[in-house]
């Protein structure tokens, strides 16, 4: 078929195939988790909904058997039948000195503790540190400690780290790793098995948190999957044309470098408007895998979720305590696209020592112990290429110029603040 033309994009643009795909509307459930919440939004969804769950006192309804079969995923002691009323599940419970627990669940004298990485970075110790929580504060048995990502994947040797001053009497975390793709995955999937259609409130919270975990782990379930592929033509496409296969896999490929080039495009714009303004200077990121290039774009067109930051130096600053205090536009997994500020000597990102509070007229803006401000860009999906905030539209100079201005009005409002420090 393609023989017939000029290239692989006039032969897609002309063909049914096309036509049908344009006519396609992916099914995708009404799902009210998803309108309160990012899918990403780990402390505000996640976590919580974790820890109702695993509470056999919360208002589910299940007793201990979300508990029950989600330690015996996890080979963890099975606490009695009748155990439920000295079952304590804890959500965020801060520990001062060690620092803030996603998840703990205490009973008949053991514990588990969960940290729960969605997307966020590792911080320095951490696992260290809520080891010794295990060890010190809670548990008189030998408590588990377990790592939850996307994938299961390992912590950084930061996490693993001894804690500051600590480091001649260190005992290293005794951690599992466990994932959303397969144990929170197959947990969700056993109980809704086990809960009745009368019990409808319960059962479309478990189905829509379900969603939720399948859009977050990269998956979906074969139903919409295979509706999908139906409305769209393309196996009985390929079954009449089969030579077409590798010219759709390089449209696949063309497609990836159009969301990297256009999320390149993006920052490149934003990097040269704030080159006019005379109180920034551009720096070179210390860390070089954290710089923004190619190689994150495409990640982020791929699928994975690669960090990545630019630099500028704010000038004339009278505040010792801003006095190293720089601009920054980045890309990550726990805020997507974002703008904001944090101290850095010779390129180097160091922990905050002032006050964010100066910056709370922003809106959107947060802060924390690593960062002065930041604000997140929500206008911009950079993992998605269609929709409303995909960066596919981001082809038209008119919705590139947008964004651009969007990004540039949060820097100068940082700018005019740290101004008045001037």
């Amino acid at each position: 078929m393609l023989s017939r033309y000029d290239s692989v994009s006039e032969w897609f643009w002309k063909s049914d195939l096309c036509e049908r795909l344009r006519g396609a509307k992916p099914s995708k459930p009404s799902n009210v988790l998803s309108l309160l919440f990012s899918a990403h939004d780990e402390v505000r969804l996640h976590t919580p909904m974790i820890g109702w769950l695993l509470d056999p006192q919360g208002d589910h309804g299940l007793g201990m058997e979300p508990l029950t079969r989600f330690l015996e995923r996890l080979g963890a002691p099975i606490p009695d039948a009748c155990a439920n009323q000295s079952v304590s599940v804890w959500r965020e419970r801060y520990f001062p000195g060690y620092g803030r627990v996603d998840l703990i669940v205490e009973y008949q004298g053991r514990a588990i503790v969960i940290e729960n990485k969605l997307y966020a970075a590792d911080q320095e110790a951490q696992l260290s540190r809520y080891q010794q929580v295990l060890d010190e504060l809670i548990c008189p048995e030998p408590g588990s400690l377990y790592y939850l990502t996307i994938d299961g994947s390992e912590p950084s040797d930061v996490s693993c780290a001894a804690p500051e001053g600590q480091q001649g009497d260190h005992r290293a975390p005794d951690y599992h790793c466990i994932s959303y793709c397969s144990d929170i995955l197959g947990w969700l999937v056993e109980l809704i098995s086990e809960v009745s259609e009368e019990n409808s409130r319960v059962r479309h919270s478990l189905e829509q948190y379900l969603e939720i975990v399948m859009e977050v782990t990269g998956m979906h379930s074969r139903k919409d999957a295979m509706e999908e592929l139906k409305q769209s033509g393309l196996l009985e496409h390929i079954r009449r044309n089969p030579g077409d296969a590798a010219v759709l896999a390089g449209l696949t490929r063309s497609v990836r470098f159009l969301h990297a080039k256009l999320l390149e495009d993006l920052v490149n714009a934003v990097q040269e408007r704030l080159k006019s303004e005379s109180s920034l200077v551009s720096v070179e990121n210390a860390a070089r895998k954290d710089r923004l290039d190619w190689s994150v774009y495409e990640a982020w067109a791929g699928g994975k979720t690669a960090k990545g930051t630019l630099l500028f130096k704010v000038q004339s600053v009278s505040d010792p305590a801003l006095q190293n205090v720089h601009l920054l536009i980045g890309l990550d997994a726990a805020d997507m696209f974002w703008v904001g500020l944090g101290h850095f000597v010779d390129g180097e990102h160091q922990d905050n020592v002032v006050s964010g509070d100066r910056f709370g007229v922003i809106p959107g803006h947060n802060s924390n112990q690593w960062w002065l401000s930041w604000v997140t860009i929500k206008e911009l999906d950079p993992a998605a290429f269609d929709g409303a905030d995909g960066v596919g539209r981001l082809a038209v100079d008119q919705s590139l110029a947008e964004l651009v201005e969007r990004v540039l009005g949060v820097c100068r409002q940082y700018l005019a603040i740290l101004d008045k420090e001037a």
